[in-house]
């Protein structure tokens, strides 16, 4: 009897070791696995360095990034990638070029945007651009627009804006030219006021937005192809889930992130991305009311000054993703 109790025993013990063996090697759960990666095409800069976590999740994610949103629209409207991350005015006019077959999911990124001053200190208020030459990237973009909205409110005139195509150029430009000045987001600006010790932070373009429209500066936003909204629903949410995590990530270990940023090749230095994660504005909004309000409040101020800068007219309520 005492045998027949040991080897039941034994039987039991094999038994539990093999069930803990399968346990450990359980697939994922339904929720956190992706049905087939999704495509997304990211810029070079923070709405790029608020994913990656994502960017190690090669088995859900194929994430590019691009210098210039111009790379990214085409991708968008040819449905070649499944989300995008496009300055905000640009999702308002893909949504109108594309007949609404887009959805803004989350504003990524707020105001980045500041002025910078190579070897001078002459810059102590918006009127003291006058008469300058500002180098700058985003012609016919959110920098431009909400540029010449600050310009507009202050009175300001005779400011010339050199425009080039991207900003790693518009930084390559500024540090080669002492005297120059230029409109650059971060994290081109820390990495800028690192290499270069004459350069320097003049105005904050969030600050001066606010003051002048009263409104927050929503700077860049993730759309989503419509299709996939409705026929990939399960999808999202892991990617939502996902990428609300990598957000958090990035805000609440910076030193972490850094290194992170610097072996995806975004700044070569560690200490320099870490430095830039404040001034890169990341945020991640669960609630897409945060969003839509914010975004609306903004067409609203660019369609009053052009309305081709929101593609004609405002988007009706089909734009944001409920």
């Amino acid at each position: 009897m005492k045998n027949v109790k040991m080897r039941s025993l034994g039987i039991l013990l094999v038994m539990m070791l093999v069930l803990s063996m399968f346990a450990g090697c359980a697939p994922e759960s339904p929720e956190n696995v992706i049905t087939t990666p999704i495509k997304i095409a990211a810029l070079n800069g923070p709405t790029g360095m608020g994913m990656v976590n994502l960017m190690e999740m090669t088995d859900k994610y194929e994430i590019t990034t691009y210098q210039a949103p111009d790379e990214i629209a085409g991708k968008v409207i040819t449905g070649e990638v499944d989300m995008a991350c496009l300055p905000s005015n640009m999702a308002a006019v893909l949504y109108n070029k594309t007949e609404g077959q887009i959805v803004s999911i989350t504003v990524e990124t707020l105001g980045v945007l500041y002025i910078l001053e190579n070897g001078t200190d002459e810059i102590k208020d918006v009127s003291d651009l006058a008469g300058k030459t500002v180098y700058g990237s985003g012609k016919g973009g959110s920098p431009e627009y909400i540029l010449d909205k600050i310009l507009e409110e202050n009175g300001v005139t005779g400011v010339k804006i050199e425009w080039l195509s991207n900003h790693a150029d518009v930084a390559s430009t500024f540090m080669a030219k002492e005297g120059s000045v230029a409109l650059l987001p971060e994290p081109f600006v820390t990495v800028v006021t690192s290499k270069n010790e004459n350069a320097k932070v003049a105005l904050d373009i969030n600050n001066l937005w606010q003051e002048a429209t009263g409104l927050d500066l929503p700077m860049g936003v993730l759309v989503c192809q419509k299709s996939f909204v409705e026929e990939r629903g399960a999808d999202l949410e892991t990617f939502l889930k996902d990428y609300e995590d990598s957000v958090n990530f990035v805000n609440d270990n910076p030193k972490e992130a850094g290194e992170k940023i610097a072996e995806w090749g975004f700044i070569q230095d560690p200490v320099v991305a870490e430095k830039s994660i404040p001034g890169s504005n990341i945020v991640f909004y669960r609630d897409g009311e945060d969003s839509e309000q914010m975004l609306k409040a903004f067409f609203a101020v660019l369609h009053e000054m052009n309305p081709l800068s929101v593609g004609g007219k405002l988007p009706d309520d089909g734009l944001y993703f409920k």
